[in-house]
């Protein structure tokens, strides 16, 4: 690999692991009912896959301005975790929100 796309391609590794590790939390506490938890991790898993994309936006502006960006595995390992990470995201998001409203469901026939 180029040593110049390596910082770039650890990059993009390491945030989309922190991002996916983040999420896990998120989805632990919302499971638990604490969505402001929830909302904070996965508001963080959102910065992280910010630097990932930012990472990504490197190598894509060095390959549209003619630069030589190898296909390498790392760099194929590290785009699939971010595009798997990026839609466990979306998941994680969509169910936090169900939880929520099934937590003000239950609260609701809970008698006082």
């Amino acid at each position: 690999m180029i040593e110049h796309n390596v910082a770039e391609v650890m990059t993009i590794m390491t945030s989309s692991t922190q991002a996916h590790s983040l999420l896990e939390g998120a989805l632990a506490a919302a499971r638990i009912d604490n969505f402001v938890l929830a909302r904070q991790r996965l508001q963080a898993a959102g910065t992280a896959l910010n630097d990932a994309r930012n990472a990504q936006t490197t190598l894509l502006t060095r390959e549209a301005q003619g630069q030589t960006v190898p296909m390498t595995l790392l760099l194929i390992h590290a785009q699939d975790h971010l595009m798997s990470t990026i839609t466990y995201r979306d998941a994680v998001s969509e169910l936090i929100t169900l939880y929520q409203k099934i937590a003000g469901l239950v609260a609701k026939k809970t008698p006082e």
